[in-house]
């Protein structure tokens, strides 16, 4: 096995054992945090272990899209099922959306009929929880640029903190000056940040689902780069679009002079590795033509002006 495959390996399973031990704090703080809130009748505790729930089905969802990512491709799935990570990612993200809608409903509702709270206890059971989703969220820290999938479930870790740390202060001023309207106006507020937070997820899946050119990358650079590149004359029907987080692919009809195929090999070679170090083009089909073909398409020509 080379060297780069047993890095992958190891980093996958670093990946899977973060995933695991974030599922486990996650449930465990869906507990404290349910039990606590009914408890205590803390709205905003109870908001934040259904939001802490949503993450330990999202989690679980996040290890197996990782390990189905890894499947070998076949003759259905030629790509193999890279894709997976997109969709769960996508499914994440709008149980958050809902998730947020629902806890806005529900501190509309508490709102207008504010209840008493234990705030010594919820201020105890929102240290734990804060505790606790800091180190599910710094577990996951390290794999969030790795792929979308992952950027999910460390968004959705890192929400739960930054909610926990509002839920601290917010026990605390409850505590000490009985603000009970505090507790649904947290709530409101932990809602609102849901949906915030998820929204990017979803605009980013759906750009990739629908075959959109992946973040970062401007087709008319890329069409600039490659004809003027050694060897090329011209270059049209140019596509890049992203398989996943990791995987971004192109396709496009090179022009180049009348030549021995051994010698077009050489420049798909080096036009590849050029590809993925500039753009991070890792899945390169080039077709090599000796003259422009009809119904061109994206066509850059020797000035790089699309037309």
């Amino acid at each position: 096995m080379e060297s780069s495959d047993l890095a992958a390996a190891d980093e996958h399973q670093d990946l899977a054992k973060s995933l695991g031990v974030s599922i486990l704090l996650n449930a465990f703080i869906f507990l404290v945090e349910l039990v606590g809130g009914i408890l205590t009748n803390s709205l905003a505790l109870i908001s934040d272990s259904f939001h802490n729930l949503s993450d330990f089905f999202a989690l679980i969802l996040s290890y197996l899209a990782s390990k189905v990512v890894r499947w070998k491709s076949n003759s259905e799935k030629s790509y193999g099922y890279v894709r997976v990570e997109i969709f769960v990612a996508f499914i994440n993200a709008m149980a958050l959306m809902l998730i947020g809608m629902y806890v806005i409903y529900e501190g509309i509702r508490r709102f207008a009929h504010p209840e008493p709270i234990a705030g010594g206890w919820m201020l105890l059971i929102g240290v734990i929880g804060l505790v606790v989703n800091t180190a599910a969220t710094l577990l996951l820290k390290t794999h969030a640029s790795h792929d979308l999938n992952m950027k999910s479930a460390y968004l959705h870790l890192l929400t739960d903190a930054l909610e926990s740390l509002a839920v601290v202060v917010v026990a605390g001023f409850i505590a000490w000056k009985d603000w009970r309207l505090l507790d649904p106006l947290m709530s409101l507020a932990i809602g609102l940040f849901i949906i915030k937070s998820a929204w990017s997820i979803v605009a980013e899946t759906v750009h990739l689902l629908t075959e959109g050119t992946p973040r970062g990358i401007n087709l008319e650079k890329v069409a600039a780069f490659i004809q003027s590149f050694p060897g090329v004359e011209n270059v049209h029907h140019l596509h890049i679009w992203g398989l996943s987080s990791r995987v971004r692919a192109l396709s496009a009809h090179i022009v180049v002079r009348d030549q021995l195929i051994s010698k077009t090999n050489l420049i798909s070679t080096q036009l590849g590795e050029a590809l993925e170090h500039r753009f991070g083009i890792n899945h390169p089909t080039l077709q090599f033509e000796s003259s422009v073909c009809k119904d061109q398409g994206v066509i850059v020509d020797i000035n790089h002006t699309e037309r």
